[in-house]
């Protein structure tokens, strides 16, 4: 199996093998970024504690993962305006679009108005949604 430092190795990553946040050496996980209005890009490490990036894939969150039986702290918040991330001046488009395109439905054009923000304890996840698609599970938070 790989490690952390192989993978960042590979991706040309030539930092030491610390969390980019704190001076943790353990739990790291490798990530790069880019900026599409400036040109900017580079790459990362960070470990479980001081939280993984939105819309990182599953399988970097998968060493964090809590050990209790509860799940996440789940806060739901509404924007008219839809939601974007930092530096991208464009609201970002709904979290359910993968899922949409799966089952062959056409994906969501309306403002993403929801968001939902997952706390793991040692993590976050973010996912944004219409109203047509905010999760069931999750629709009872809106109103608090």
């Amino acid at each position: 199996m790989p490690t952390t430092e192989s993978i960042a190795r590979t991706h040309g990553y030539t930092g030491p093998i610390k969390c980019q946040d704190c001076p943790a050496t353990t739990g790291l996980h490798y990530g790069s970024w880019h900026d599409h209005t400036t040109g900017e890009s580079g790459d990362f490490l960070q470990c479980c504690a001081c939280g993984l990036t939105a819309g990182d894939p599953d399988s970097v969150h998968a060493p964090c993962e809590p050990d209790n039986e509860t799940g996440p702290q789940v806060h739901v918040f509404h924007s008219p305006n839809g939601w974007t991330l930092p530096n991208y001046p464009d609201p970002i488009d709904c979290t359910t679009n993968y899922h949409r395109q799966q089952d062959g439905r056409p994906a969501c054009t309306t403002t993403p108005v929801w968001k939902v923000v997952q706390d793991h304890g040692m993590h976050l996840t973010i996912g944004v949604y219409c109203d047509a698609d905010l999760p069931e599970q999750h629709r009872h938070l809106t109103t608090t």
